[in-house]
């Protein structure tokens, strides 16, 4: 039987003004379902799901998110519930204990989204006062909840000065938390927003080396840089064991391929659908011509889905952070990789970067 790992917004409704968000345009424009909708899919469909992460708005901030994930785990305890939040899941559970009682027994992680270390300039991006007090009171409470706590940040030039990248480092290492990167992806039709936030080549590859010389990445849940710079095989599983719920009931293949042209004919509303659920183009997406002589191209197949068409619209392109793009050698260093068994919901749900703090830092 199929099993999913499925990213799943229950609302549009989120507190924060971020400049660079991925979901705000079809936030705005989709209407929400209800308690009961959600449990009747998931009565449906348990079988086929392995895995839920909540995100796309801030879940926290709607009471039925708690009973939700409190009837998940009552009915289906086999499935992993893990939360990303901007901080406010600390703010909303001082009001009601019931709510601290639920996240404590259904939630076996969470994801703080923290993408500056210094103060002023994270409550500025995220357009909300009290985003960092937030996320660092959530990461204190995880610490004394001995809950695995993940702090997430956006790539873009700026979040990956190596000024930024240590201090993101120490907040995780006072708070017993990894630190996951996720590259900035072009949702937005407003191009002075992409301009500003596309992240450069040379900053990927920098960063990483950064990385990767005083830190330890676990994980590279990319199928271009995984392949570049590890000897395993890593895939990209969107839209084939990955998939994302929006707050609608529509069904898409991934965090970021949210729009018409994206979704699935099924929604959640549909019934028992997760056993015929298809995404075609990603089945056996095409071998771009460019990658006929490349050395990795039986493993890399061209680069993460979602980068290329939303940079270029077709997979028939090959991954924008390809070094090929610039007539740059494929590196021959590798990176160690100490990951010893999955690290999150998130490795192997979407590509994204996993790293924590060496043992002598």
């Amino acid at each position: 039987m199929k099993k999913y790992s499925v990213g799943w917004g229950l609302t549009n409704i989120c507190n924060m003004n971020c400049q660079f968000c991925y979901s705000k345009i079809a936030r705005d424009k989709n209407q929400e379902l209800s308690l009961s909708d959600w449990i009747k899919f998931i009565d449906l469909n348990h079988d086929n799901i392995e895995s839920i992460n909540y995100g796309t708005g801030e879940n926290t901030l709607i009471d039925d998110f708690f009973i939700f994930i409190d009837y998940v785990r009552t009915n289906y305890p086999e499935i992993t519930q893990s939360l990303t939040t901007n901080g406010h899941l600390y703010e909303k559970i001082q009001s009601n204990s019931k709510y601290y009682e639920s996240y404590l027994r259904s939630i076996d992680e969470v994801d703080v989204s923290l993408d500056f270390a210094d103060k002023s300039k994270h409550t500025q991006f995220r357009g909300q006062p009290k985003a960092y007090d937030w996320a660092i009171n959530t990461l204190k409470m995880l610490q004394q909840d001995h809950k695995k706590a993940t702090i997430v940040f956006v790539g873009f030039d700026e979040t990956l000065e190596k000024e930024n990248i240590t201090g993101l480092f120490k907040i995780a290492l006072e708070y017993d938390a990894y630190l996951r990167l996720n590259i900035y992806r072009p949702t937005s039709c407003n191009e002075e927003i992409n301009k500003r936030f596309i992240l450069s080549e040379d900053k990927l590859y920098d960063a990483l080396d950064f990385i990767n010389e005083n830190y330890r990445i676990l994980s590279l849940n990319d199928s271009l840089l995984g392949n570049l710079y590890t000897d395993e095989l890593v895939s990209d599983n969107t839209g084939v064991s990955s998939i994302r719920i929006l707050p609608n009931g529509m069904i898409c293949p991934s965090t970021y391929l949210i729009s018409d042209e994206y979704l699935s004919d099924y929604s959640i509303l549909d019934g028992k659908i997760l056993d015929n659920l298809e995404f075609p183009q990603f089945e056996a997406p095409p071998l771009p011509k460019e990658c006929d002589n490349c050395l990795i191209k039986d493993k890399c197949k061209g680069g993460v889905l979602d980068r290329r068409y939303l940079w270029y619209g077709s997979l028939e392109e090959r991954d924008p952070y390809c070094p090929t793009r610039s007539s740059k050698d494929l590196p021959k260093q590798k990176y160690k990789i100490y990951k010893k068994e999955r690290i999150s919901v998130h490795d192997g749900y979407l590509p994204t970067l996993f790293f924590e703090n060496r043992e002598d830092k």
